[in-house]
């Protein structure tokens, strides 16, 4: 080794550089240290908040989330449950152990234990659905989707699943199905033909609707709306349409012609509705047809026959008074001339002979109001307008007024009588012919006669009862028909009841009559309120 001084003051210099450049080097290595210190210890502290944040942001989704969640560890056992899945299986795991394998339906254990191996092998499984037990609501329905959950050296830990009770959503559906099937069953079958068109285009048809246009479904299908139209009335069903599709309406009817397949036509009337969207736009129109070709003809014919009926009834009624004026006149000069041989021959002719004149103008007189009483009957008719309102009380006093009614007679009104709306001449007619009748057949010593009146739903009822000789049972129709009488009395024409049951018919009501021999008559009827 060299004693030079310089080669050790060399060695000296250089030893204190290099210590120098070390020291320099640790320097700079603590303060990357230091940095690298500080900014791990920042980013420790921004994880910890970013883990509390999710953490807390978890816990969250994990305590809102609609459907249950299940934690359970690779045994089965479940050890977190969510409320949602609380409230569907009814435990809780602060109380009460719960093993996965408790809630499965034994007639689905089989799937349950396949679903479970799936779970296992390829670390998921989803649409898993079948029956569960729950505590307390029974019977369930759940979809399930599972996945196992890993550590770090992706070993299984523990597996989580989502939980679903669709119950009531497969109720829900079936129903809807049953529904469903049954619109279908009712639609296909209906007596009504039924069309689905979609902008004039037929969607879908019933077999009616097919049988009326003699095509197949196939064959309606490829068909428009204006296809089976008459051309010259397809322009009054698309001016409907076009307000129907521009919301101004919802539905319309219309009466309209449609095509057959073999070129033949016929009448139906046509109901159309539209179906909307939630935004009210149009997607289809259903339309229900019904066949009315007979329904016209037979309006036709009725419309006909109600004219040759006014027709007939109007000359019917005219010939009345033709014939009545016609038998009036003879008549007359038959009572004058009758009168005349009374007055002229009166000296001459004997008792007999008086006798039979005087009979002869009884005839007559019979005859004169005979043929009133048809003039009478062939007036009344529907063409009264019936708009007044009578009170009856008024009516049947004022004819007790007028009416003769001998001493031994007594009538009685037990019910207060109402107010209808009426024609007054008629009501006259109709309670003046019923008690007169009473009065002039009454055979008593002491002979009453009571009215009674009471309401039945939309009617009055009215009941005229006498004491008097009665109708044999057999005559309680015949009394009613025109010219009908009980015996040959100079005062009955026949007519007076057939009177009365021709108003009450005009009134929508009807007569009938209730009587005992020797004990008297009611005569009930009825008059709308």
């Amino acid at each position: 080794m060299s004693n030079d001084p310089k080669i050790l003051k060399r060695a000296l210099q250089r030893e204190k550089a290099a210590r120098k450049q070390a020291e320099e080097i640790l320097e700079g290595k603590s303060r990357e240290l230091f940095k690298l210190a500080q900014e791990l210890k920042q980013a420790n502290a921004k994880l910890k908040e970013g883990l509390t944040e999710k953490t807390t942001e978890l816990q969250g989704v994990f305590g809102n989330l609609v459907d249950a969640y299940v934690l359970m560890d690779i045994f089965g056992n479940v050890v977190k449950m969510n409320d949602a899945a609380k409230e569907l299986f009814g435990y809780n795991l602060d109380s009460e152990k719960l093993n996965v394998t408790d809630l499965i339906y034994k007639e689905d254990y089989g799937y349950a234990m396949k679903s479970f191996h799936q779970l296992v092998t390829h670390g998921k499984f989803s649409d898993y659905q079948a029956r569960v037990y729950t505590k307390h609501k029974g019977i369930r329905i759940v979809h399930i989707n599972a996945s196992i959950i890993y550590n770090t050296k992706k070993k299984p830990i523990a597996a989580q699943g989502i939980v679903r009770d669709i119950t009531e959503k497969l109720n829900q559906e079936r129903i809807f199905q049953e529904q469903k099937n049954q619109l279908s069953t009712i639609v296909e079958n209906s007596s009504l033909g039924i069309v689905l068109t979609q902008f004039g285009n037929i969607v879908q048809t019933n077999k009616a609707f097919r049988n009326l246009l003699e095509y197949n479904e196939g064959e309606l299908e490829q068909k428009e709306v204006v296809d089976i139209s008459v051309k010259d009335e397809y322009a009054t069903s698309v001016t409907f349409m076009d307000q129907l599709n521009s919301g101004q309406i919802n539905n319309f009817s219309i009466n309209k012609r449609y095509l057959k397949k073999n070129g033949g036509m016929f009448w139906a009337k046509t109901s159309v509705a539209a179906v909307r969207d939630q935004d009210d736009n149009i997607k289809y129109q259903v339309a229900l047809i019904e066949d009315i070709t007979e329904q016209l003809a037979l309006e036709k014919q009725r419309e006909e026959l109600v004219k040759n009926l006014e027709k007939s009834n109007q000359e019917l009624k005219d010939y009345a008074h033709i014939v009545s004026h016609d038998l009036k006149s003879p008549l007359r000069s038959m009572n004058a001339l009758i009168t005349w041989l009374k007055e002229d021959y009166k000296d001459v002719l004997d008792d007999g002979a008086q006798d039979s004149l005087n009979l002869l103008l009884k005839k007559v007189d019979k005859m004169d109001q005979l043929i009133n009483g048809i003039l009478k009957y062939s007036s009344i008719d529907k063409v009264d307008q019936l708009r007044k309102n009578i009170d009856l009380k008024i009516v049947v006093t004022d004819i007790i007024d007028v009416i003769y009614i001998p001493d031994h007679i007594t009538i009685f009104i037990n019910s207060d009588l109402p107010t209808i709306r009426g024609d007054v001449f008629r009501l006259q007619q109709l309670f003046q012919n019923l008690l007169s009748n009473a009065v002039k057949y009454n055979d008593k010593e002491k002979g009453i006669i009571t009215i009674t009146c009471k309401q039945t739903g939309k009617f009055w009822e009215f009941a005229i009862t006498d004491n008097g000789p009665g109708i044999p049972k057999k005559y309680h129709d015949k009394i009613f028909q025109i010219f009908q009488t009980l015996d040959d009395s100079k005062e009955s024409t026949g007519v007076g009841l057939s009177i009365v049951k021709k108003i009450i018919d005009l009134y929508e009501g009807k007569i009938w009559v209730e009587s005992k021999e020797k004990k008297g008559t009611s005569f009930y009827f009825t008059l709308k309120a």
